[in-house]
């Protein structure tokens, strides 16, 4: 392979016709040898790995327990799918999403933040579509002083280049911290002593009405379709931002932004 961006498959977005349907955008990386240097050697920035049903038995044996061993989702795929994902390259029957900056695991940023009480602000985001939205969401999550953002792995944008381009540089500098699921991720939350409030219209109180406590996690939910039902019901509190006008509701990244300064608001009023 070539050092040009084109033939290393990184971030193009005139590709986004030929993915096959359901793949992420982003970064890419493809080709036996490149795929398995990246699972052994910086197996943080690997998100998803593809693996052609027609690969060869050695090959996907090696790489499946690459990925088991690295907790890294992994998925089988007709050939078809890797040559329309790397616009006919010879992929040798896998390729893999890459993200541009290390991805922290729970236990490893709870391990790296302050013992309770000591203030912090985690964001977790459940299932957010929009890479845009994310890097917006890292972004502002930097400047109201939170202490990370939370992905989960599945069913939600990853962190590519758009992310960080979106965050301005944001999403090389916060830790973001890939999760399983999110309902067991507040649990963790909880159990660290963090008070883990969510954002949803149907919540029982307005977001201002009552300072955010000095260690909280703040949940925001997908466009369009807000909390799962499981994630709502996991959380301390649900609280909702009063609007005026027919809109019906705000942007995540936009909701997430706001919750994040009223806890950094919160947090100067009570350290005063």
């Amino acid at each position: 392979m070539t050092n040009d961006n084109r033939r290393r498959g990184h971030g193009r977005d005139e590709r986004a016709e030929k993915r096959p349907e359901g793949a992420p955008a982003g970064d890419i990386c493809w080709g036996r040898n490149p795929v398995i240097a990246l699972l052994e050697g910086d197996p943080e920035r690997c998100m998803k790995v593809l693996i052609a049903k027609s690969a060869q038995p050695h090959i996907k044996a090696k790489i499946t327990e690459l990925c088991r061993a690295n907790g890294i989702i992994f998925q089988n795929v007709e050939s078809a799918a890797l040559d329309r994902l790397t616009d006919g390259e010879n992929h040798q029957g896998v390729a893999a999403y890459t993200a541009q900056m290390k991805l922290w695991e729970p236990e490893e940023l709870l391990a790296s933040l302050p013992a309770a009480p000591s203030p912090a602000l985690i964001l977790l985001c459940d299932h957010l579509q929009d890479p845009h939205n994310l890097g917006a969401v890292i972004r502002s999550a930097e400047a109201a002083g939170a202490a990370a953002v939370m992905i989960p792995k599945r069913g939600g944008c990853l962190p590519t280049g758009t992310v960080v381009k979106t965050s301005a540089g944001a999403a090389l500098r916060l830790p973001v911290v890939k999760v399983g699921n999110v309902s067991q991720t507040i649990k963790m939350l909880q159990e660290a002593d963090f008070w883990v409030t969510g954002l949803a219209m149907e919540g029982r109180d307005t977001l201002f009405r009552g300072d955010l406590p000095p260690r909280s996690a703040i949940v925001v939910g997908a466009e369009g379709e807000g909390l799962g039902n499981a994630v709502a019901k996991a959380c301390d509190d649900i609280r909702f931002i009063p609007m005026q006008g027919t809109t019906g509701s705000l942007n995540a990244s936009v909701a997430a932004s706001i919750a994040m300064f009223e806890w950094t608001r919160s947090l100067g009023k009570n350290n005063k």
